[in-house]
């Protein structure tokens, strides 16, 4: 199962349209997920790992996937291709 985290922050307008995809592709697709906000520690210790200069940012399997929101498609086989990973 893969391993999503969402970059977030309160003041980030583009934001609630990423955890919206993400949430909604957790119908589809089985996978572990969880939001950060980029002003908590633990966000400030992610970005800095990461070097992510904005949000929201997508984080799959501990690699930076996506700045910004993906598109469905781009995000489903970004999916698809750690789910073939891990079964084959």
């Amino acid at each position: 199962m893969p391993n999503i985290t969402l970059l977030v922050s309160p003041s980030c307008g583009a934001c609630p349209s990423a955890k919206s995809l993400w949430k909604e592709l957790r119908v589809k697709y089985s996978f572990s997920y969880r939001e950060v906000d980029i002003t908590t520690p633990d966000g400030q210790e992610l970005a800095e790992r990461h070097a992510i200069r904005a949000v929201p940012a997508t984080i799959i399997d501990g690699r930076l996937t996506f700045i910004g929101v993906p598109s469905r498609q781009s995000a489903e086989k970004a999916l698809e291709q750690k789910i073939k990973q891990r079964q084959g």
